[in-house]
């Protein structure tokens, strides 16, 4: 019984959506509401996007510094801390380049 009733629905949906006229949406550019406010929206993403690239960096050579210097005082928690921080590091850093291209999806450029 609950099977024929899904497979009704499916049917019931497929004939709507067929009779439908659907279209796609047009390109949307994502713009800033006016002037004064676009060139402040832009100061901030390039502060966010650079601030985020420095961290990136800042964490990879503390985590290769913390590492060293674990090996060197036979610390092997301090080295464990420091390959955890690497890694965690390099998944920040995939992370932002992904979100950073999807941003540039969404955004676009020629608009």
């Amino acid at each position: 019984m609950f099977i024929e009733t899904i497979s009704e629905v499916a049917t019931q949906l497929t004939a709507l959506v067929s009779h439908t006229n659907l279209q796609a949406a047009p390109d949307v550019c994502a713009t800033a509401p006016s002037q004064e406010a676009e060139g402040f929206a832009k100061d901030v993403v390039g502060w966010v996007k650079w601030g985020v690239i420095w961290l990136i960096i800042g964490s990879g050579f503390a985590s290769a510094g913390l590492m060293v210097a674990g090996k060197i005082s036979q610390s092997g928690r301090a080295a464990q801390i420091g390959s955890s921080g690497m890694f965690w590091t390099v998944i920040g850093a995939i992370t932002f380049a992904v979100i950073y291209g999807i941003l540039n999806a969404i955004v676009g450029t020629g608009c």
